[in-house]
């Protein structure tokens, strides 16, 4: 496909708008601000930023330029028109810290060009036992921290190599007799530089008005005021790029790297590599910086592809210092039978 001025002009003109949100907070009316790490603490809804996907988290989330897959509407919706099938079915599922479960599916369809999708996550506490000032050791009643939201993502390949995506999603969140509820947005670009399979993705998400809990608290003997404070949604800015160097016939290794800016935390790098045999079994390691402790993660994934399907087992380990080492397990299955070549997807994304 040629790629038109015109073509270039609009891209130009999106990835500058992104920069322009991720670096003018001034400019972009404060969307993600400037010094996040003088904000720490300041932003609600922190379930919306736990990684989803075993591949992600296995390379250090580096993973803006990698988003092909099922887990696309979390890191970069534009990339939900790069999938190997025309229907998607991805789910996640976390042993969290805490004894909190983490779960997470998403399902998607594309054409030629466009692409739209479904997802969903839950955060689920289990059951919590109520303490107050007179019963530091419990009244033996429990409560539940849930949280959970609902996305809708559409996706349309611009040309060949530059594709956009936004997503829109519902997020609530139950704490005992409170609630949060929100309407939140992502952002995403993807972009083939021309050069073997280099790509690069930008991507903004969890952007929307701020949240403020709503509700009666639990009578537990004493006075407390119903006048809530209001805080700014868990909004992040990322940059990624990614490339796969064939080292053999038969083995290839991916590379990535991503810059992350979180509104309340300080800029991250994260570096990640996959080393993949016959294209069926794949090695992963990845690191993020500014972690005050923990950081590293690895892990491994099996594919297999089938005349009818394309099917992802991936699994992966994230070190996160004194809270302990977290498990992520992820299944990303792609039906092919309906393609007329199977390996189209395969040079499409080349």
């Amino acid at each position: 496909m040629v790629i038109t001025s015109r073509t270039r002009m609009t891209a130009g003109a999106l990835i500058l708008a992104l920069l322009t949100i991720v670096s003018g907070p001034a400019v972009a009316g404060d969307l993600i601000r400037l010094f996040g790490e003088e904000n720490v603490g300041t932003t609600s809804g922190l379930f919306l930023r736990i990684p989803v996907g075993a591949r992600a988290v296995a390379m250090g989330k580096a993973y803006n330029a990698l988003a092909q897959d099922g887990s696309a509407p979390f890191w970069n919706p534009a990339g939900i028109v790069r999938t190997p099938g025309l229907k998607n079915f991805f789910a996640s599922h976390v042993a969290y810290t805490a004894d909190i479960d983490i779960d997470y599916f998403a399902f998607h369809r594309r054409g030629q060009n466009y692409g739209m999708g479904l997802s969903m996550g839950a955060l689920r506490s289990g059951d919590i036992l109520r303490t107050t000032e007179f019963h530091p050791d419990g009244t033996g009643d429990t409560f539940n921290a849930n949280q959970f939201f609902l996305g809708f993502t559409l996706a349309r390949a611009m040309t060949d190599r530059f594709s956009i995506g936004g997503t829109v999603k519902y997020f609530q969140e139950n704490l005992d007799e409170f609630q949060i509820q929100s309407v939140l947005g992502d952002l995403g670009i993807f972009y083939y530089l021309g050069w073997g399979d280099t790509r690069v993705g930008f991507s903004v998400r969890n952007f929307g008005t701020e949240m403020k809990p709503d509700g009666s608290p639990a009578d537990i003997g004493s006075t407390v005021s119903k006048d809530f404070q209001s805080f700014p949604a868990p909004t992040v800015g990322a940059f990624g790029a990614a490339r796969t160097w064939h080292l053999g016939e038969e083995t290839s290794l991916v590379t990535a790297m991503d810059f992350s800016h979180p509104s309340d935390y300080k800029e991250s790098f994260h570096l990640g590599t996959e080393l993949g045999l016959r294209e069926r079994f794949f090695l992963r390691g990845g690191f993020e910086t500014s972690r005050d402790e923990g950081g590293l993660s690895g892990g491994f994934g099996v594919h297999l592809k089938r005349k009818g399907f394309f099917l992802k087992i991936d699994y992966a380990y994230n070190d996160l210092g004194n809270f302990g080492g977290i498990h992520y397990l992820s299944c990303d299955l792609s039906p092919l039978f309906r393609l007329k070549d199977p390996n189209a997807w395969r040079r499409r994304n080349r």
